[in-house]
């Protein structure tokens, strides 16, 4: 005889029936104090990352972007750039419109002048040198262009000096930019490295 208060033995498992729930008690994961203040210790250690920052870069992009909103001098970008190109400066122009066509690429006034820009450039350029027929021939011995800092694109232009080739081949041969070709070569005539003879066969 089963005494009155004691609960019947469970058939289930034997029978394939899941088990009721039973209340499970929850378990907390174990907890090392000690190593959790080294830890927090480590991570008060690290330094602070500092993002990179460029002073001169932001600089640069602070006025482009004061000046095409709001001129503190009162004249606006566009017009000191056009100031610029009539009192014979279009380097320095073309630089500062191309710096406002990067934040306001649909600029057709400042398109517009880029163009006006970049060809007094190119006349400038032409003028300093000779001209398109002009051909270069270099004015120093190897020796002595060893003594000269030259930028790669100088250098790379210097080496295409054949005493045959007219600055307007030169370029194209270069496969420079326009303008990047122009400016180098009238740097390399301005310091005297390289010279201009006649091309007697554009007579």
């Amino acid at each position: 005889m089963v005494p009155p208060n004691t609960p019947m033995p469970t058939t289930s498992s034997t029978q394939g029936e899941p088990e009721p729930d039973v209340e499970r008690p929850t378990l907390v994961p174990e907890f090392d104090p000690e190593a959790f203040a080294r830890e927090s210790d480590a991570d008060g250690d690290r330094p602070t990352v500092v993002p990179d920052y460029d002073p001169e870069a932001f600089a640069r992009d602070s006025e482009v972007k004061q000046r095409a909103a709001l001129p503190v001098t009162g004249e606006s970008t566009i017009d000191e750039a056009r100031r610029l190109l009539q009192q014979g400066a279009p380097e320095e122009a073309l630089f500062l419109v191309a710096r406002l066509l990067e934040h306001s690429p649909f600029h057709s006034e400042a398109t517009a002048l880029l163009k006006e820009c970049r060809d007094a450039l190119e006349r400038e350029c032409l003028a300093a040198i000779g001209s398109p027929s002009a051909i270069l021939v270099v004015a120093l011995r190897p020796d002595e262009l060893k003594g000269f800092a030259l930028d790669s694109a100088s250098g790379f232009l210097l080496s295409l000096l054949d005493g045959a080739t007219t600055v307007e081949t030169l370029v194209d041969l270069s496969g420079l930019p326009r303008l990047l070709a122009l400016r180098h070569l009238r740097g390399l005539v301005a310091r005297g490295l390289v010279v201009a003879q006649r091309n007697d066969s554009r007579r």
